[in-house]
């Protein structure tokens, strides 16, 4: 590999952008593109702009892929006018990109045919500028490959981590991910009870911060950090940027079996609290005000699911959900609720476990004396009948929702309670 030529970057947003900026003030040339018109070229008569990723791979014998979603990586590496085209083989392709962990796995298979190398290198700024090249990469793939690319990877990361192999980089970054996101959700919530104490924000920052319960996040406590404990951030890329990256690692747990509390309560409240400001879901205990809360997430839910033909987006994006409409048992009304569901066949079940809670929620209250009730399931709407399953009937189907999620086994050991299972049964018109 020829350390002369230019290092390739695709994506010159915030991040790609500075880390073109560090190489070519250390005196390396770039290679570069970024297909939204509004991104500025690096002022340096060292950055050269192409228009395709083949462009890119034809000039540089390491590229950088530093772009927003798992399709888009593959559409860079494998589209029209891809990398794949005009890489040669020795060349190596790094994926900064935040992503699955299998795609990184699945494309590097797909490359090794071309005779040319990937390394996934999740990123993780330090306690110091990126600018300067404090920036950590934690880098999956080949021992021999990653020693063969780290001559540019220092030009711009003062912490290269090993991981493993290709895929073990970014596992690593979205335990990372994971740690920063239910440590901002802690923060929060401990910054609401001091000043809910009537203790200084001041005082509370820098008590913790030379004490044992400092980090990065209360470190770098800013504004983003103090709208979230008022009227909230709204719609920002900060937000979706946050969304995506807990889902990427809630998935992944998942799909390795386990159930983790902690980081789940994180996935599930985070980003309505970041949005929405955490005085709007948890202010202080005056009656009503969780149920307002939980009215508030569940609106939002079922507005978007209907808007979107039974699909939800960001952080809730995995999720398979119906909506099931029952008549109140006392008050009449007609209340809708997001519910995960078990489809086998034409039969559907869901199931009242209301998060491991010790009651029983509302609506069950209410097919209980209403049984009629109407599903809304992708862009289909019916009237069904729901029954609740007893004995053998009930253990068999809880278990195998069990086995698709394993959330479920924590919900059961922590109620109190036996969980209902109910059957769904399509009323014919």
């Amino acid at each position: 590999m020829n350390s002369d030529r230019p290092i390739g970057v695709i994506g010159l947003g915030e991040m790609g952008g500075t880390i073109a900026t560090r190489i070519l003030s250390v005196g390396n040339r770039v290679v570069g593109l970024d297909k939204s018109p509004g991104i500025a070229d690096p002022d340096s008569p060292l950055f050269e702009r192409v228009q395709r990723p083949a462009e890119v791979a034809s000039a540089c014998d390491v590229v950088l892929v530093i772009v927003h979603t798992d399709d888009q990586v593959r559409d860079v590496i494998f589209g029209e006018g891809g990398l794949a085209e005009t890489a040669r083989p020795g060349s190596v392709i790094v994926v900064h990109s935040t992503v699955d962990p299998a795609s990184c796995s699945e494309l590097a298979e797909e490359l090794a045919d071309h005779g040319v190398a990937l390394v996934d290198a999740g990123m993780s700024r330090g306690r110091g500028s990126m600018r300067d090249g404090v920036l950590t990469l934690f880098a999956g793939g080949d021992a021999d490959t990653i020693e063969q690319a780290r001559w540019a990877f220092h030009l711009y990361s003062n912490n290269v981590v090993h991981a493993g192999p290709v895929g073990a980089g970014m596992a690593l970054k979205l335990c990372n991910n994971l740690l920063l996101h239910t440590n901002r959700l802690a923060m929060l919530e401990v910054a609401h009870i001091a000043a809910n104490a009537g203790l200084p924000r001041e005082a509370l920052l820098e008590g913790v911060r030379s004490s044992t319960g400092s980090s990065w996040v209360l470190e770098h406590w800013g504004k983003k950090d103090d709208d979230a404990l008022d009227s909230g951030i709204g719609s920002h890329p900060f937000v979706d940027r946050t969304s995506r990256e807990v889902e990427l690692a809630l998935t992944y747990a998942k799909r390795l079996g386990l159930t983790l509390p902690a980081t789940t309560a994180t996935g599930k409240y985070l980003i309505d609290v970041l949005t929405d400001g955490l005085p709007t879901h948890f202010g202080p205990s005056a009656p009503g005000e969780a149920k307002t809360a939980g009215r508030v997430r569940r609106n939002r839910i079922i507005e978007e699911y209907r808007a979107n033909g039974g699909r939800l987006s960001g952080i809730r994006e995995s999720w398979e959900i119906l909506l099931l409409t029952s008549t109140g048992a006392r008050s009449g009304q007609r209340r809708t609720t997001p519910l995960a569901y078990l489809q086998e066949g034409d039969d559907i079940y869901v199931f009242a476990s209301d998060g491991g809670s010790n009651k029983n929620p509302d609506w069950y209250r209410n097919i209980q004396v209403n049984p009629k009730v109407t599903v809304e399931l992708g862009t289909r709407t019916f009237d069904a009948i729901a029954r609740e399953l007893q004995g053998e009937e009930r253990d068999q189907t809880y278990s195998r929702q069990m086995a698709r999620d394993s959330e479920y086994a924590r919900y059961e050991a922590s109620a109190a309670r036996t969980i209902p299972v109910i059957h769904l049964k399509e009323v014919a018109q």
